[in-house]
């Protein structure tokens, strides 16, 4: 039998949660019985090589030069006649919306695939009416945590029966290995530093980043030489910058930009904190455990499905600055704790959250089979 062809479509392929989940099921997928390709909405990325380097080939939808394109999905269409595709598996609403239009305008039967990967609620109503018809269309909507199930069944109306979970999952290996944490950090230019905060993140509102900010002179009290360094790009990266000269901390603060190295700033950290204000369920602290990095997270979305505040991590409330605080200065302060916590999620990561199951359960989708 000839390969079933699957197209993700996605915004793009930079560096995020979502973009990685893509470029994982490309990477573990069964190329026997599938072939995958990617098609980009937006811009390509810098993951886009990784997948062409491994023989996933990647399409950009043509642009417009300017304006939005409100018939993108005509694109769509064409690339999907083109590609003969059978299989849409599209990631987050835009996506998801121009997948299902251009199936519909391809004239031949898809399944679709669709992954919520969670966002803040209430979203615009004309997206959330659009949503609630195009699930219509599809076979199943993948929700990455449970709380992203019950939002969409909650804010978008979407039945029940057709939404499952399946959570992200990541390939833990690249996360695993040694390397030598003093040279890195010699390249790094932080020598002497210590704690060293780490988070990898897209610097939106939604991250939360700006309390974590807040929280870095009540920390410098304690810990003088302290680091907090932040590696991502995104909107929010003047203001954070701002931030760190009205609050006097530009000594203690550093943005890195995107960064291909995760794995071994993983190795660096002392202490991983993402402050969140909303979450799907994000991978960067999945990284984490593989990595065995200790967690500080906040109690929002699908956080607290991968975290047991006191087990292997500590969990606070959003916008809570002293709790954010009280919490790093604990776990710094309990050299035992930390190491039970990089146990206990290294051993979670390996039972539950690796990017061959995932992979495992959308093929099943693709294949129309039951999780």
């Amino acid at each position: 039998m000839e390969p079933i062809r699957v197209m993700q479509i996605t915004h793009d392929l930079a560096i995020g949660g979502l973009q990685r989940v893509v470029v994982s099921i490309c990477r573990n997928i069964d190329r026997e019985r599938f072939s995958v390709s990617v098609l980009c909405l937006r811009a390509k990325g810098e993951l886009a090589h990784e997948l062409e380097t491994m023989g996933v080939p990647v399409f950009l939808l043509p642009q417009k030069p300017y304006g939005t394109d409100y018939f993108s999905f005509l694109k769509v269409a064409s690339i999907l006649r083109r590609e003969g595709t059978e299989v849409i598996h599209s990631h987050n609403k835009q996506p998801f919306l121009d997948g299902t239009m251009g199936s519909l305008f391809a004239g031949s039967r898809f399944r679709i695939v669709n992954t919520e990967h969670g966002r803040t609620y209430p979203d615009k109503r004309r997206y959330l009416l659009a949503e609630r018809v195009a699930s219509h269309f599809v076979y199943r909507i993948a929700a990455v945590s449970d709380k992203t199930r019950q939002d969409l069944m909650t804010y978008q109306k979407i039945s029940s029966k057709k939404i499952i979970t399946v959570t992200n999952g990541i390939d833990g290996e690249l996360f695993d290995k040694k390397i030598d944490r003093e040279v890195k950090k010699k390249d790094l230019g932080i020598s002497g530093r210590y704690p060293i905060l780490g988070i990898g993140a897209r610097l939106v509102r939604e991250k939360g980043i700006e309390y974590l900010l807040e929280a870095i002179p009540e920390l410098r009290k304690q810990y003088p030489r302290i680091l907090l360094l932040i590696a991502g790009t995104g909107p929010c990266e003047d203001k954070l910058k701002r931030m760190t000269i009205t609050l006097g901390i530009t000594d203690q603060v550093s943005l890195i930009g995107a960064r291909m190295d995760m794995p071994e700033l993983l190795k660096v950290f002392d202490l991983y904190v993402l402050p969140s204000l909303s979450e799907g369920m994000p991978l960067s602290l999945l990284e984490a455990m593989a990595a065995r990095c200790p967690i500080v997270a906040t109690n929002v979305g699908g956080v607290p499905d991968i975290i047991t505040n006191g087990y292997n991590g500590m969990l606070v409330d959003p916008c809570d600055i002293k709790a954010l605080a009280k919490a790093i200065l604990d776990i710094m302060g309990d050299d035992e704790k930390r190491k039970h916590f990089c146990e206990r999620g290294r051993l979670l990561y390996e039972q539950k959250y690796s990017a061959a199951a995932m992979t495992r359960s959308y093929e099943k989708l693709y294949l129309c089979g039951n999780l």
